[in-house]
Parts: structure tokens; sequence; C-alpha cells
């Protein structure tokens, strides 16, 4: 990889909140930069800035001070149009509560991102959203509503969500958070697919189980970079499934 190829660079980013004698640093001066096909976790105890990170590469909060570039644009000092325009056609976001609208059918969950998006009919709109779910397994599911499915179903309509727009990075806040261990591997098991297809995925966990399925870990402690390394083995959380599966086969 060079850095021709970095979707992602920062340089510097620090982030205060209340300024002043009870100021609190969360961010001090983290750098890195994130390549084209990578799946990153995000990892640190709670209050060691991961979140926030997060919030700063997705735009929904900016630093203090420091240099973002995306895709080799700086997006540090944009306007909140420039912003809301590149989060809807440049992100997808995933979060642990999945966010979804109540009685609301998936489809109509699905097609939320597209209604700002003037480039799609409303019937290029639904057959986005329609081919969305279909590639995380709910093509089945399309007009049931977010109560009529289970807490794995919801999280892969948020999923196909983040993907209707195609999107050059999806980000993801502990997305399974709320989820079984057995749910949350089907999960990570999509996640790895749209990772396998070249899609960039970046990750907040406090799940070390979790950090295994991805492909580089970047630990936070105290706002800070802690660790920044490569895992060796990507274990495959299809494998983790079923031996899950097979288990309680056996019991």
């Amino acid at each position: 990889m060079n850095n021709a190829e970095s979707v992602i660079r920062i340089e510097n980013i620090e982030k205060i909140f209340n300024p002043g004698p009870n100021q609190v640093r969360a961010l001090k001066g983290v750098s890195f930069e994130v390549f084209n096909g990578e799946f990153v976790s995000l990892m640190g105890s709670s209050g060691s800035g991961k979140s926030t990170l997060l919030n700063i590469l997705g735009c929904l909060d900016q630093p203090t001070s420091g240099k973002y570039y995306l895709d080799g644009r700086d997006v540090s000092n944009l306007s909140t149009s420039q912003i809301s325009r590149i989060r809807n056609r440049k992100f997808g976001f995933v979060f642990q509560s999945f966010n979804l609208l109540p009685k609301t059918t998936a489809l109509e969950n699905v097609e939320l991102p597209l209604i700002y998006n003037t480039d799609f009919s409303v019937k290029e709109r639904r057959e986005k959203a329609k081919f969305a779910l279909e590639r995380v397994g709910l093509g089945d599911r399309i007009f049931h509503k977010t109560n009529e499915l289970s807490g794995g179903q919801q999280q892969r309509v948020a999923i196909a969500r983040a993907l209707v727009n195609d999107p050059l990075v999806i980000f993801a806040d502990e997305p399974t958070g709320n989820l079984d261990s057995k749910t949350s591997y089907q999960v990570m098991s999509f996640f790895q697919e749209l990772n396998d297809q070249g899609k960039l995925i970046v990750m907040v966990t406090h799940e070390p189980d979790i950090m295994e399925f991805t492909k580089r870990k970047i630990i936070l402690k105290d706002g800070s970079i802690n660790k920044d390394e490569k895992l060796e083995r990507q274990l495959r959380a299809s494998e983790k499934y079923d031996e899950l599966v097979a288990k309680d086969e056996t019991h």
C-alpha cells in the first residue's frame, strides 16, 4: 500500500470538551492513515476516546485542531452543507441501537439515505433499497415492519441502509453490542463478506473476540494511540457461528 491509496488520513487530531479550567482532552494529537480494503477496529476502555474519534472520522463532530483528509480532500473546515453531503454520499453508518424508524418497513428504513439524494428517482430508490436488503439476506423481509424483525434482522436492515448509497467507508459503532454471540457472529460474517468485496470498514468495539474478525486494530488509551497493528490471522466469523450451531445441536 502507498499514500496514493490512502482513504483516510488524520494528522495531530485534538478534541477538547468544555474548554477552560475543567476541560477534557478526549483526543491528544492522534495521527494515522487508513487504506482501501482495510477492516479496522478501534478499541479502548470507556473514556479512551474511541467513540469521539469515530464521530470525527464520520464527520458527526469536528476536531478542536488537526487535519482530516478524506480521499485526499481536507474536510477539517468545510461548511455544514458540504459536511452533510459527504456524510450522505461517502459514508454508511451502523450503530449499536440500530436506529431504525419504528412502525415502518425494512424497505422504507433502507430508502432513507436516498431521500436526500436527488440523483435517484422514487423507483430507483426502491430498487436500490430492495437490492441492499437482498444483499444482506433479507429479500423475503422487505415489507416486514421493524417490530416484526429479530435483533439480528434489525441490525442487517441497518447494514443494508449503510450500503444503499455504495459508500466509500462504512463506520460501525459497537454493531454487536446488543446482540447475543451467535447473532454477533452472523453480523460480523456480513461485514467480512463486504470487506472481502473491497469495502472499507472502520468499527468501534470493546469486545476482543469481535476485534479478531478485523484486519487491523488501533487501541486508544487516554486519548492517544497505545497500539496500532495488523492482525496476523483474521478469524472467520462464519466458522465461529458454525461452531456455536454445532455445539447447540449436541445439547
